[in-house]
């Protein structure tokens, strides 16, 4: 075989292992509405039987009609069945929208927790832009997924065969045409149906990567007006934007060109159904058929003919609903996906998705999966032996031991590139942990302390709003009371007392207003406000200078009692607050 046919085996199971995948995402975020896609199926079933019942009822008033007979029962019949039929219609689309809603909000709280438990390494690594897009145009691109398309693979499984005996008990013919002709309708389906689902997936990439650029852009525009480069960077996103113009198109006429398709089949089918049954009557049919057409089997059959094929013209207007899942669990899947194999990957994404399940039944609000109960007293930390290797085979940490006693500040002392600061994420899971144990008062655990720990970075985040808002991030039960002994205690009323509006004083994205020593005194009492007990901060005072770092250390010595404290620095003013300092030595480079 040649390397020529190697690599297109290669690609074609690469392809086929993509498709699987994105098929075990979707199955498992569809199953917590599995209930409401089943029902909305059946009422879509049912609402075709009911047809039957008025195509017959309809065609049974015609016939009374011309034949000088009573009108009423047929009509009667058909008036009821038409009734029934529009509140199965409602039923199914409202528990297909009630599907579509279950899905996208479970998908949204998945991927925000996945989005958390990543943290920063993740973050700092991907774009934005292109991860705000996916947590929201492409969460909705799922909607008409779970809200129409499932839901219609049950109505085109039974809603045609239905039909199809009906028409059968009535003229063999004419069910002989329905059943020809279906499969062709469907073939050709798929075939445009690949094509679209390509188009969709180029569409949906192209949308994050413009989000992408214009956020970038947009937050570096002081740095494009000093080099003149605004102007460029605006024709640029203009072209850009034209090139997502074109790809949208594009899907829009895969989405038409499958509607024509199908159409054009479904018109000559009930054609010939129609010529079929009018040669019939007439007594002009050039062969004998072996059975007798009568006014009221023709009428219904004929119109039971545009209606066998109905379920397969709304499957044609929601193919593309396919793809544009397809596209979505595409932009979604480097949040789910993991190092793991792909079974214990979905095995962990449905405990996850349990988790929210049970949640919901037991009346929590979403921003509670969010929330882990903190320590209730200092903990004491143990690192054994502990190390770190990231996925693409990077070493985050070398093996380390040594002891955080409880209460006490200790400073993670080296140079730059040792892992001072990956031991801090391996304690909230931000960098995985390959090697050794971390226990926390004596027992051994891998689960990350998010939620039980403060945590303060070289540049702490700054939102747009007041400082009493950064100090609660935003959390309204919070008292004002106790926001504000934070701010005393950290040392943030030193600079906001002078400040035009004091705590309620608005300041900019990323800390515009403060200094970079005012914005980590606003971290620390961020940790104090919500009383937490184990506090870790990483170079907090790199990009201070002496009198602004003086204060902070300050600050953090009033707000360490009772609190453990884990320091990575390299600033000999940290090392000497510190109560025991931990000394990191780089590997040997053999």
């Amino acid at each position: 075989m040649s390397n020529t046919d190697l690599s297109a085996a290669d690609i074609k199971a690469a392809q086929k292992a993509r498709k699987a995948r994105l098929a075990a995402y979707l199955k498992a975020w569809g199953a917590p509405a599995s209930g409401l896609t089943r029902l909305g199926a059946a009422f879509g079933a049912a609402q075709y039987a009911v047809f039957i019942g008025f195509a017959w009822g309809a065609a049974w008033a015609v016939s009374a009609l011309v034949n000088a007979q009573p009108v009423w029962p047929g009509l009667g019949l058909a008036l009821v069945c038409a009734v029934l039929r529009a509140v199965l219609q409602a039923a199914e689309t409202r528990m297909g929208v009630l599907a579509s809603l279950k899905v996208r909000s479970t998908v949204r709280s998945l991927a925000a927790r996945r989005l958390v438990e990543r943290g920063p390494s993740y973050v700092e690594r991907a774009d934005s832009g292109a991860t705000a897009s996916s947590l929201i145009d492409a969460v909705d691109k799922l909607d008409g997924f779970f809200g129409r398309y499932r839901p219609l693979m049950g109505v085109v499984m039974a809603g045609p065969l239905v039909i199809m005996a009906a028409a059968f008990s009535a003229s063999y013919v004419v069910g002989l045409i329905f059943l020809v002709t279906a499969p062709l309708l469907i073939v050709f389906m798929a075939l445009v149906g690949a094509g679209a689902a390509a188009a969709s997936k180029d569409q949906l990439t192209t949308l994050q990567r413009l989000a992408g650029r214009f956020n970038d852009r947009l937050r570096a525009l002081e740095t494009l007006n000093a080099f003149n480069a605004a102007g460029r960077e605006r024709d640029g996103l203009a072209d850009a934007s034209d090139d997502f113009r074109r790809r949208t198109m594009k899907v829009l006429a895969m989405a038409f060109l499958s509607s024509g398709v199908l159409e054009f089949f479904a018109a000559v089918s009930v054609a010939g159904s129609a010529i079929y049954i009018g040669f019939s009557l007439l007594g002009e049919l050039p062969f004998d058929a072996g059975e007798t057409i009568t006014l009221q089997t023709g009428l219904f059959c004929l119109i039971l003919a545009p209606e066998f094929y109905m379920p397969l013209r709304r499957l044609s207007a929601a193919y593309h609903d396919r793809a544009d899942a397809e596209a979505g669990a595409e932009a979604l899947a480097p949040l789910f996906d993991g190092p793991e194999d792909s079974m214990a990957a979905l095995e962990a994404l449905n405990a996850e998705r349990d988790h929210i399940r049970d949640a919901d039944l037991a009346g929590e609000s979403p921003e509670a999966l969010f929330r882990s109960p903190g320590f209730e007293t200092a903990p004491a930390l143990t690192f054994r032996e502990a190390g770190s290797v990231y996925a693409d085979g990077r070493r985050g940490l070398a093996p380390l031991s040594f002891e955080a006693p409880a209460g006490q500040i200790t400073a993670l002392w080296g140079p730059s590139g040792v892992g001072k600061s990956t031991a801090l994420k391996m304690l909230l899971g931000y960098a995985p942990l390959t090697e050794g144990a971390i226990l926390v008062d004596g027992d051994a655990t891998r689960t990350p302390l998010i939620g039980k720990a403060a945590w303060i970075s070289q540049r702490p985040h700054v939102f747009f709003g007041d400082l009493i808002e950064n100090i609660s991030l935003f959390d309204e039960s919070l008292p004002l009371e106790r926001i504000t002994a934070a701010a005393e205690t950290a040392g943030v009323m030193d600079f906001a007392a002078s400040l035009p509006d004091g705590l309620e004083t608005r300041v900019g994205e990323k800390g515009y207003g403060l200094s970079g020593g005012q914005a980590q005194r606003l971290a620390l009492a961020r940790a104090w406000a919500v009383d937490m007990k184990l506090v870790l901060l990483d170079e907090p005072t790199a990009h201070l200078d002496g009198e602004a770092e003086g204060r902070f250390l300050e600050a953090l010595k009033r707000i360490s009692a009772g609190r453990t404290i884990v320091i990575a620095t390299h600033s000999p003013a940290v090392r000497a607050l510190a109560d025991q300092v931990i000394e990191l030595q780089m590997e040997d480079a053999a």
